[in-house]
Formats: C-alpha cells, structure tokens, sequence
C-alpha cells in the first residue's frame, strides 16, 4: 500500500512539475518559446529498460524555473518514462532533491525532459544519462 502511494506521489510530483514549466514559458512576459525541434519520424519501438539510445544525444534547450530543459527523440523519451523510478528511488536522488518533468508534442515531433539537479552533485546531464542507461 505505501509504495504505490509514494509512486502515485511521483507521478504526481512529475506531472505538476510539467505542468507548472509549460505555464510559466508560455506566458506574455516570459522567453519567446523555442523553435522546433527536428527529430525522427520512425514510430517508438517498445524498448526494454536496460536499452541504451546512444546514437542522438539529447540536445540542451533552455532552462525554465531552474530546471534543464533537454530535446529527446521519440525513443529516449519513452525510454526516460521506464527508468523514471529506478533513477530517482532505487539510486536515491529523489531523497536528494533530484526533481524531474516530461513534456510531449507527438503531433510536432517534440518530445521535451525537464531536470533540476537539488543537491545532489551531478550535473543535469549526468541525471538525463542514468536515465537514457548512459553510464
């Protein structure tokens, strides 16, 4: 019972955290929102967990409220959905304030990973490599 509270707790967390980085970019006074972001066109394969996606880095797009914001193609993005637990409970970044928001636009192509580091000591992009299996 606790441990699917404390999961959909994450989801939640996740989902707000998305949620609150799209609102505060896309106001009036905010940037101007970034340009497309060109990926592949080959629909998602259902990739096992332990996949690694090497081949297209992610590329780093702007930060928003502290977060990292990073443009993954289709793949790494469902990829990221997999490993999400295991990065931030297993390894204990959660405890270390390790905080994480996803984003899509499946119908533009543009699959979005928002990052804050806390205090954990490792770079947004080290976190965004556990969570592609890049190690």
């Amino acid at each position: 019972m606790t441990r699917r509270l404390t999961c959909r707790r994450l989801a939640l967390v996740v989902a707000v955290a998305a949620v609150l980085a799209g609102c505060r970019a896309g106001g009036a006074d905010g940037p101007a929102p970034p340009t497309p972001v060109p990926t592949r066109a080959a629909p998602s394969p259902t990739l096992s967990p332990s996949t690694t996606l090497v081949s297209a880095r992610p590329r780093f797009v702007r930060v928003v409220d502290g977060y990292d914001v990073f443009a993954v193609n289709a793949q790494q993005y469902e990829l990221v959905g997999k490993r999400i637990f295991q990065v931030l409970r297993r390894e204990g970044l959660w405890d270390q304030g390790v905080r994480l928001g996803v984003n899509s636009y499946p119908e533009k192509g543009e699959y979005l990973v928002l990052v804050k580091p806390g205090f954990s000591g490792l770079s947004t992009r080290q976190i965004l490599n556990r969570l592609l299996g890049i190690y």
